[in-house]
């Protein structure tokens, strides 16, 4: 399953199939988990100072900005190829510009290979049935989500060492800031009456999501992801 799945997974509910969170955000985290994937793959990488790589537009891709490597081939994926090929049309351009563009046209991709696999059940109201009908996508094989889920809380709440995927996940769960959203069981309910405990347990919680982030290069291409997912969100 590919990083933009399971980001999708963790922001939906299982059992309403709706959206966990904002559109805009859910945008942003599918497109990040998806350029993550191909920049993990080394298929896009950083364009470095007095290369001429040009962009989807004719004009030379800017030091610093994400390129194509034309001599890699990521492994054979409906949504990796989605992401090729939007990102191809858009080569050149701020990720900040790339990113929810991407995240919307990856969609259709990315609930039809779930529910090919059995994950998901879409459910689309009849239209007489609400001013207003929403398809949702329902889990029905969360076991795939669960084994995440459970990896994720032993990197957080008991210090196990990530493996790449969940340092991907984490990092961009934290960057969005939907982290308490989608893993609401690495905070334990304390109740109301422990306020100040509550939010003691999540600052404990995002300093170690930030140590995983961490690990991440900066300087590559999923630091760059990362990085524009900061300044989407901050906006």
């Amino acid at each position: 399953m590919q990083l933009a799945e399971e980001l999708l997974l963790l922001l939906t509910d299982d059992q309403t199939g709706r959206m966990s969170v904002p559109e805009r955000l859910l945008d942003i985290a599918v497109a990040g988990g998806a350029l993550s994937e191909l920049g993990a793959y080394e298929v896009v990488r950083v364009v470095k100072d007095g290369e001429t790589i040009p962009g989807s537009f004719g004009e030379p891709v800017a030091p610093g900005r994400l390129a194509i490597d034309p001599d890699v081939t990521p492994p054979k994926s409906a949504v990796l190829d989605q992401t090729l090929e939007v990102f191809r049309g858009m080569q050149g351009r701020k990720l900040t510009n790339v990113l929810p563009i991407m995240g919307r046209a990856l969609y259709p991709t990315l609930h039809r290979t779930l529910q090919s696999a059995g994950v998901v059940t879409r459910d689309a109201p009849a239209p007489q049935s609400s001013m207003f009908p929403q398809t949702t996508w329902k889990t029905v094989d969360a076991s795939h989500e669960k084994a995440v889920r459970s990896h994720i809380a032993d990197v957080l709440l008991h210090g196990a060492a990530p493996d790449d995927r969940a340092r991907h996940l984490i990092g961009l769960l934290e960057a969005t800031r939907t982290l308490f959203v989608a893993m609401p069981e690495v905070v334990p309910d304390s109740g109301s009456d422990a306020a100040s405990e509550h939010t003691a347990a999540e600052d404990t919680v995002l300093a170690r999501a930030r140590e995983v982030r961490a690990l991440t290069d900066p300087d590559g291409p999923c630091g760059a992801v990362l990085a524009a997912v900061d300044t989407l969100v901050t906006r």
